[in-house]
């Protein structure tokens, strides 16, 4: 199965999992002291001899707990938070039983994230020891996956749009710049993956890149250092030309009031995002006049209209990316160098992981498109501006917001 952005969506009512054990005398001792539960029915052989069962009884919480390791490894898995269980034990479990745990998805409330999943074990019979319902939390986890999802472009025949060209995209291992690199890379490019941390992020990048036949280097850089970006772009200077730049690189974003802000956070939003791609446009600008190529830069709907509350940093900074923009669109177009820009709203990614789910709603709510968007959708809209059906595009910020702004 191909995985989309989102493990929630990758769920389907009726879809079931299992695993089973063999309970021993060694875990019934185990879970008697962590639990502190030393009932002589579960660990004194002459005290169980003369009950009805005749021998020593398993712990019920003990087999029960095989349901935790089914919904935390397998469904639904990863980032799986249980809300509640109901349990009815329905006949006893004996020390060398081996127990079949089952899980199945019954209903799945994409508003709250939370699924309701039938519950049951059985013991080697095939008869029932336990049944229940639970309740499962699937969490976020922004930045995951990349996949295009929904905003996957046509498919063309031939070696792609983007065939015989090269791009750069900055902050590229994770979230919108990896779903940015996938894409062009699909489409012919040979991409150049910078990234700053996240070094195990671009390496599984550039090998899912190139297990699906596409050409791709990572690269390290923090583009808020000059002597790091003049390294960056030497090292793609080398590689022969350079058609395509993409400034993708940001910091997460700092939620607070104006009161409780300083300058210092003013100006390291600044140097963060209207400074790096200061530097990196700089830097790559004479290939890009070279190959008449295209800048996009990635900005933000949270700066358009009446801006985003509380994120008064990230939305200046933002808000300046725009105008140095549309002035690089001017003074480029002579030269065939063609500076646009996307403004997604709210995607997920783990620069907004912190933000409640309550706004994540609002947000969905007011968009008539009823989703919030996804790296795909931006990758998508970056894709169209540096494709050759863009050729007399320039300075144009193109809204990816599913209809929530409008201009």
């Amino acid at each position: 199965m191909k995985h989309s952005e989102d493990r929630l969506l990758d769920l389907r009512v009726g879809q079931s999992e299992s695993l089973s054990r063999t309970i021993t005398a060694e875990d019934v001792a185990a879970f008697a002291r962590l639990s502190g539960d030393y009932n002589a029915l579960h660990l004194d052989d002459e005290f169980a001899a003369r009950t009805e069962f005749a021998q020593r009884v398993v712990h019920g919480f003990l087999h029960a707990s095989l349901l935790s390791t089914l919904v935390g490894t397998r469904l639904p898995g990863r980032g799986a938070l249980y809300a509640s269980q109901t349990i009815e034990f329905t006949r006893p479990v004996f020390i060398g039983d081996t127990v079949e745990a089952r899980a199945t998805v019954e209903r799945i409330d994409l508003d709250t994230r939370l699924v309701t999943l039938g519950t049951e074990i059985q013991n080697q019979h095939g008869a029932c020891v336990l049944r229940g319902r639970a309740q499962v939390k699937v969490l976020r986890f922004g930045g995951e996956g990349g996949h295009i999802g929904e905003a996957q472009a046509p498919a063309v025949t031939g070696q792609g749009l983007l065939a015989g060209r090269k791009a750069l995209v900055t902050g590229a291992s994770r979230g919108i710049g990896r779903a940015i690199a996938q894409l062009l890379a699909l489409q012919g490019a040979k991409v150049w993956i910078n990234y700053h941390k996240s070094g195990g992020a671009a390496d599984e990048l550039v090998a899912e890149i190139t297990a699906a036949g596409g050409a791709c280097q990572a690269v390290k850089a923090d583009v808020t250092d000059r002597h790091d970006v003049e390294r960056l772009l030497g090292a793609v200077a080398g590689d022969g030309r350079l058609d395509i730049l993409v400034n993708n690189a940001g910091p997460k974003i700092q939620a607070a009031a104006f009161d409780r802000l300083a300058w210092t956070d003013m100006a390291d939003a600044y140097e963060a995002i209207v400074g790096s791609a200061f530097r990196v446009t700089q830097a790559a600008l004479p290939a890009l006049k070279s190959s008449h190529g295209a800048i996009v830069n990635v900005l933000t709907s949270a700066a358009l209209g009446r801006t985003a509350h509380n994120w008064l940093p990230y939305v200046a900074a933002k808000s300046a990316l725009l105008a140095m923009s549309k002035n690089l669109a001017q003074e480029l177009g002579p030269h065939g160098v063609k500076v646009n820009m996307v403004s997604p709203s709210m995607v997920d990614t783990d620069l907004v992981a912190h933000v409640p789910d309550r706004m994540r709603q609002m947000t969905v709510s007011r968009t008539p498109l009823r989703r919030m968007a996804t790296p795909g959708d931006v990758a998508g809209a970056v894709l169209m501006l540096v494709s050759p059906y863009a050729a007399f595009i320039t300075g144009e910020n193109l809204l990816v917001t599913g209809g929530e702004v409008m201009i």
